[in-house]
This record gives structure tokens, C-alpha cells and sequence, in this order.
């Protein structure tokens, strides 16, 4: 027994799963210091414009260039010959980094042409247009070098990039204010792309790419559009919440204060991933659907129950957290925050490991299905619900949907796992 947990263990070590998890923990606590400290560094008022311009990007940046710097994942690690890989990789980096810069131009152009909520965001809009650019460049170079085992190089690159930005952001932002952040992020881009250029080099073919047929390309965006699809939902649905908070209400306090009450609160997904992450692959190689369910309701409770922990501890402490963390001048989100604890609890301990373990059982139509429905039904909800109750709507109707789509989901799941 003791030999065959090592020989696992030296296994995970060499295929590099040490290296992802440990660099995404420590992106994920650089990430949380830097928001504490620019928090700190700026006005509420600042603060709010940084997230409008943020929300909006966020729209184009969850395209991912059209899916495709997805898709070389598998295109890139199944390719026949080296010029093929090229050609795919090539192909991705031209045409998905230049469908981000199309849509961050009609984000320019919205923004200079329309009314907007804060009108003085309108510069750091601006500055930060080539953001989505710079981001999916990053994006298609680390997932080649993923699709190519490179996952040290990829996990130096993702911490490089979080450490710069965090240091770059401290002293920009000291010395110009709130634009400095985009050009801490431009700076530490081009710094984690150089991280990895050897090992860039050390995979990409020396000779010239291959010519792609018509049919090759098809194939390839049929998988990128899907695997967009079946991502782009979900991540859209926070950032829809966001845009009506910003639309509806118009208020630099109140969207600063909502962008604290939920920073701290959503991190509680990165705890339920973990645990999916453990057994996701446990229960694909499981081959009887009562084991698939008895192993999913275990893991289900046990979810539930360390959510249910943090987040009694959360809400409980968010006055002291808060205070403690953005100071004293926050203090007005502590309520807010609160309501979050527990609408992002409804979301991990509840819904994302049923959606997370039906791709796992080969499932991966309907969550592309529910993703849709979901942000159609919580984008009608969130308006009227913001509309009658204020930045309080946004708690209210983000929980009504985390728990329908979460029921439905576990109801799915036991369907697949029992009678299918």
C-alpha cells in the first residue's frame, strides 16, 4: 500500500500536478493581498471606476478569443506533426487575439458614444484597451505549453504574472493614481510571457507551420465556440449582476461597497474546487452509476458541511474582517457582505459540484443548457429585483437562482447516475 501511494505521488509530482496546484493557490493569496492593499491605496470613488472599466473588460476577456485558447489544449497535444501544432497554435494566437482587440474597440466606442453610469471612468476605459489583448496573447501561450506538459513553466508564468502586478500596481498607483493598475498589468504580462519564452521555444517547431484545410479549421472552431459556450455563461452571470448595479443604482459608494461585500465571500468556490478537483477523476473512472451517486452524495454533504462552517465563521466576523481588511471607511459593506456569505454558500456547498461532476460522467450538453437558462433567468431577475429592492435585489435574486439551477442540477445528476 505504501509503495503504491508513493509511486502515485511521484506520478502527480512528475506530470506536474504539484505545480498547477501550489501556483494557483499562491496566485489565488497574491491576488487576495493586491486587492487589500490598492483598496487601501485609493478612494472609494477611484475604486468604483476601476471596477466599471473591469466589469466591461471582464465581458470580453470571458470570450477567451473565441474559445480557442481552449481548444489548442487539445488540438496542440493531439496534433500528427509539429508544423500541424504550429499551425494550430499560430492560428489561435492571430485570429482569437484579434476578435478580443474587435471587442475591445465596441467597448471603447460604447463607452466615448453613450451615456454611462460614472462618466470620469471613461480614461481608465481607455487605458486599459489593450488589456483583453495583452491577457489572451498570455492565455494562448501558457495553453500551449499546457497542452504540451510544459505545467512548471505554466504555474511560474501565472505566479510571475500576479507578483508583478501586485508590485507594479503598489508603486504606479502611488506615483499617477488609479490608472497605474493597467499599466501594472501590461508590465506584468510582458514579464510572464518572458518567464516562459525557453520553454515557448523549447516546443514550437523550428520549421514553418502547416497549411490548415478548410475541414481542419471547422473542426477546430466547432470545439472552440463549444468549449466557449459551455464556459461562457457561468462567468457572465456575476458580471451581468455587476453591470446592473452599475446601470440601475449609478453610485461610486455603492458599487465600491459591493465590490468589497462580495471579494472575500467568493472565494468560497475556490474551496469546493479543490475538492471537485480530488475527485472529479475518481468518479470519471467509476463505472457503476450507484458507485457514481453513492460517492456523490458523500462528497455533496461533506462540501456542504465545510461551506456551511466558513461560512457561519464569515458572516459572523465580516464586521471585523472588513474593518481590519479595507478599514474603517468600508464599514458601511458589512451588512452587504453578509447576504453574500450566504448567497455564495448556496453556490459551493450547493450547486457547482453537481455541475462540475456531470462532465465526469460524460454529460456535458446540459450544463451548457442549464449555464444559458440560468443567466437569462437571473439577468430578468436581477433588474427587476435591483429595481425594487436596490443593491439588495442583487443578493436576493443571485441566491433564488444558485438554488433552483442547484436543485435541478442534483435531480439531473441522480437521473444520469441511476436510471441511465
Amino acid at each position: 500500500m505504501g509503495e503504491k501511494i508513493k509511486s502515485k505521488l511521484n506520478g502527480l509530482i512528475k506530470g506536474g500536478f504539484f505545480h498547477i496546484f501550489v501556483g494557483n493557490t499562491l496566485v489565488k493569496m497574491i491576488a487576495f493581498v493586491s486587492s487589500i492593499v490598492i483598496v487601501r491605496l485609493v478612494d472609494k470613488t477611484d475604486y468604483a471606476y476601476l471596477t466599471y472599466a473591469d466589469n466591461l473588460y471582464n465581458y470580453v476577456v470571458s470570450f477567451a478569443g473565441l474559445g480557442m485558447t481552449s481548444s489548442i489544449l487539445k488540438y496542440c497535444a493531439a496534433a500528427d506533426t509539429e508544423q500541424e501544432d504550429r499551425a494550430y497554435f499560430e492560428f489561435a494566437m492571430k485570429y482569437g487575439t484579434l476578435f478580443e482587440a474587435i471587442l475591445s474597440l465596441i467597448v471603447v466606442l460604447y463607452v466615448a458614444l453613450t451615456s454611462i453610469p460614472f462618466p470620469n471612468a471613461r480614461s481608465v476605459v481607455y487605458i486599459l484597451v489593450l488589456y483583453p489583448v495583452f491577457n489572451n496573447i498570455l492565455a494562448t501561450v501558457l495553453s500551449y505549453l499546457r497542452a504540451h506538459g510544459e505545467n512548471e513553466a505554466y504555474a511560474r508564468a501565472a505566479v510571475v504574472q500576479t507578483t508583478v502586478v501586485f508590485g507594479c500596481s503598489v508603486c504606479f498607483v502611488l506615483l499617477i493614481g488609479i490608472k497605474g493598475i493597467a499599466f501594472a498589468r501590461y508590465v506584468a504580462i510582458i514579464v510572464a510571457i518572458i518567464s516562459v519564452w525557453a520553454a515557448l521555444k523549447r516546443n514550437i517547431s523550428k520549421e514553418k507551420a502547416a497549411k490548415l484545410s478548410p475541414e481542419q479549421i471547422k473542426a477546430f472552431m466547432v470545439m472552440s465556440i463549444s468549449l466557449m459556450l459551455s464556459n461562457l455563461f457561468s462567468l457572465i452571470m456575476p458580471i451581468n449582476e455587476m453591470t446592473l448595479v452599475n446601470e440601475l443604482l449609478r453610485n461610486e459608494t455603492i458599487t465600491a461597497n459591493y465590490k468589497i461585500a462580495i471579494m472575500i465571500p467568493g472565494q468560497l468556490s475556490f474551496v469546493t474546487q479543490s475538492i471537485i478537483i480530488y475527485y472529479f477523476t475518481i468518479i470519471a473512472k467509476a463505472s457503476d452509476g450507484k458507485e457514481v451517486w453513492n460517492i456523490s452524495k458523500k462528497v455533496g454533504m461533506m462540501t456542504a458541511g465545510v461551506i456551511g462552517i466558513i461560512t457561519v465563521a464569515g458572516a459572523v466576523l465580516s464586521p471585523y474582517i472588513i474593518r481590519i481588511v479595507y478599514g474603517s471607511r468600508y464599514e458601511d459593506a458589512t451588512a452587504l457582505s453578509t447576504v453574500f456569505w450566504i448567497v455564495y454558500a448556496l453556490n459551493a456547498g450547493i450547486r457547482m459540484v453537481p455541475m462540475n461532476f456531470l462532465p465526469a460522467i460524460g454529460v456535458a450538453k446540459f450544463n451548457a443548457i442549464m449555464a444559458a437558462i440560468s443567466c437569462g433567468v437571473h439577468l430578468i431577475i436581477t433588474y427587476f429585483a435591483i429595481s425594487q429592492f436596490g443593491i439588495w435585489g442583487a443578493g436576493i435574486a443571485t441566491g433564488f437562482v444558485y438554488v433552483v439551477s442547484g436543485v435541478v442540477y442534483w435531480v439531473y445528476y441522480r437521473k444520469k447516475c441511476l436510471y441511465d
